[in-house]
């Protein structure tokens, strides 16, 4: 009873103040500043468990990560492989919560057309306007082919220290002379860990930025709570505001997966307070 108590309250906050905040940037032309979750924080969860949840957190838009089980009644993972039946029961439940999708990964891209050409597929069939992905470095030509067919973006996932996308220099190398569609979904919590500032990678990347993964981090230290680490939220808010960036955003937290939604309710206050302090500037 403490733990639903706490989600209802917590709720109703991040719901209230998301609702001021999403006027205030209407206001400033931020309407596409699409607040929501990767699912990869219910990973303990289903991703139709995954729906409501972020429902009842009063966010609406949904990144599915691959692997995710569709729901309790279908033991099926989330991805091209869905049937017919499993994606229209897909439909039926976000158009229930009210959700809807704004991007899927992240994904694995390779240059083989065979095992690429089938999330491109899924992604159009879907409405899922953005990939977030790891591609391999030979899949770019490909991957500029198919951009341009589905209209579907691309956006290199940064995974920390050691990954193939660590700093910003390396995505700046792999999007260089490609087309505007393939850029970059920046994980905030991530580019702490390599060393480096949000809000500066995002005005490095620029028009690069289709989405973000918001997290934080201690520098040298743990994940913590969005707003509790060392992450600036008005700088990175501002940044975003610099660059133009009209993408989505989805809260990620990967403590407590058996239970995220207080914690997330929480980081979503911070955001949420630090866009209305940033664009009220």
């Amino acid at each position: 009873m403490k733990r639903l108590s706490l989600h209802l309250i917590l709720g109703a906050a991040v719901i209230a103040v998301a609702a001021v905040a999403g006027a205030n940037a209407q206001a400033h032309g931020h309407e596409d500043w699409d607040l929501g979750v990767q699912t990869y924080s219910f990973r303990n969860f289903t991703l139709f468990d995954a729906i409501y949840q972020a429902k009842a957190l009063g966010l609406s838009a949904i990144e599915p990560y691959p692997g995710q089980q569709l729901s309790p009644e279908h033991d099926t993972s989330v991805g091209a492989d869905l049937d017919d039946d499993e994606r229209d029961a897909l439909r039926a439940t976000l158009e229930s919560a009210g959700a809807h999708l704004v991007a899927f990964g992240v994904v694995g891209l390779s240059a083989d057309e065979d095992q690429v050409r089938p999330i491109f597929e899924f992604a159009d069939d879907m409405g899922i306007p953005i990939l977030t992905a790891n591609p391999e470095p030979e899949s770019f030509d490909l991957l500029e082919e198919l951009v341009e067919e589905f209209d579907i973006k691309v956006a290199i996932h940064n995974h920390g220290p050691g990954a193939r996308y660590d700093t910003v220099d390396d995505t700046l190398e792999a999007v260089e002379g490609r087309h505007p569609p393939i850029g970059a979904c920046v994980d905030t919590g991530h580019v702490i860990r390599s060393g480096e500032n949000p809000h500066e990678v995002v005005g490095a990347l620029g028009e690069r930025v289709h989405m973000l993964h918001l997290k934080d981090w201690e520098v040298d230290g743990p994940e913590t709570i969005v707003g509790e680490g060392d992450m600036d939220l008005h700088a990175l808010a501002s940044a975003l505001d610099a660059v133009g960036f009209e993408g989505p955003i989805t809260l990620e937290y990967e403590l407590d997966a058996d239970w995220p939604a207080p914690h997330m309710a929480i980081g979503a206050f911070n955001w949420r307070l630090a866009v209305l302090e940033a664009l009220a500037e």
